[in-house]
């Protein structure tokens, strides 16, 4: 923003002076925005475009087929793990049951029966008034009685079972972020799909694609934030939580993810932004506003002002590129002053009339929550 503001002072005092000099007075030096380089922290990062997602999602529907009786919470509702959400009724399911409990009744007569039987004959058996071969028969068809007794137990428990799933819980603490279905819809179906979306978001992820070369300064633990358009002008922090074990073969990147806190809820997922990993920090580096940097050859350089207002071209080399600044790893002092505006008409040793701007331009990062 300076540097506009410089461009803008430059040529309101070019207009001030008169333009074009009256004839036989020799022109005045040209006039420069000058500013002091900025001597601050600068993090060497890893960047990449990302949206926020929830630490969990899941998708709530029903195993058993029938109809939607109820839906108890609507989108953006908060639930708690194991809060009943939704009720189906089951279309053949209390058929199914009172079928198996006949059974069941039928199979303990049954089995009451195959007791007494085997009693009697064992009984006859060893008074010699009875073959040992019915007694055997008898005990077989005990057996039998007593696994038919536990299958129709084995049928009501698995019924009694697919009608608790009528019951649709929270499967963890989250907030309702889609509701699908209506009372009156069609569910344990493909046709039905699902009933409720719930996703955690106390908690929310990025994920940042980092490259080859940088994969191996990335570690789980180090330091991240995310810049996001909905909130311009913060910085939210977080941590790597994981890397992932692959390179993706078609980009070529690693993803790492990013874990943000969100205990109040102040964002949401499918937020879009820029995620950064801080891989290390340069303590105390030069920073000018890239607008101050010439490029001649691919040779880089800056106007350094010198005694007498006169300027000299003096060769730097660029770091971390900022965007709208640039780190000096070479070739500028902390105490240096540069031309940020007006070097259209400057040479090495032009004598100059400085402006000197209210405010640098190579600024820190946005303010951080």
């Amino acid at each position: 923003m300076s540097r506009f503001v410089g461009a803008w002072a430059f040529a309101l005092l070019s207009a001030c002076s008169g333009g074009a000099p009256p004839p036989g007075k020799q022109r005045p030096p040209p006039l420069v925005s000058i500013e002091k380089v900025v001597v601050r922290d600068v993090a060497v990062e890893v960047k990449a475009p990302v949206d926020l997602r929830p630490l969990a999602q899941a998708d709530l529907g029903a195993k058993t087929v029938g109809f939607l009786d109820a839906v108890l919470v609507d989108r953006g509702d908060t639930v708690k793990k194991g809060q009943l959400v939704a009720l189906v009724r089951p279309s053949d399911l209390p058929d199914q049951l009172a079928v198996a409990k006949g059974q069941l009744a039928q199979s303990q007569a049954s089995l009451a029966l195959a007791k007494t039987n085997d009693k009697r004959l064992k009984g006859l058996a060893a008074q010699g008034l009875g073959s040992q071969a019915e007694a055997d028969q008898a005990a077989g068809t005990l057996a039998a009685a007593q696994a038919a007794e536990s299958s129709a137990k084995s049928s009501i428990d698995v019924i009694a079972s697919r009608l608790g799933e009528t019951r649709i819980v929270a499967p963890f603490d989250g907030v309702v972020v889609a509701r699908r279905l209506d009372p009156g819809g069609v569910v344990g179906t493909l046709a039905g799909g699902a009933i409720l979306t719930v996703a955690r978001t106390e908690i929310l992820r990025v994920f940042v694609a980092v490259r080859e070369r940088d994969a191996g300064s990335v570690a789980v633990g180090q330091k991240a934030h995310v810049e996001l358009d909905a909130v311009p002008g913060r910085v939210f922090e977080g941590t790597v939580a994981r890397l992932a074990p692959t390179f993706d073969p078609l980009t070529r990147t690693l993803e790492a993810e990013v874990q943000l806190p969100n205990p109040n809820g102040s964002l949401r997922p499918g937020m879009y932004g820029r995620g950064a990993i801080v891989l290390q920090v340069h303590p105390g580096a030069i920073v000018v506003p890239a607008g101050a940097v010439q490029i001649t050859n691919k040779a880089r350089s800056v106007y350094v002002l010198g005694p007498g207002d006169k300027v000299k071209r003096v060769p730097v080399t660029v770091g971390v590129d900022g965007g709208d600044w640039l780190e000096i790893t070479s070739g500028l002092g902390p105490n240096d002053e540069i031309v940020t505006a007006g070097t259209d008409a400057l040479g090495d040793g032009t004598p100059v009339r400085p402006f000197r701007a209210p405010a640098p331009s190579a600024s820190p990062s946005p303010a951080k929550p």
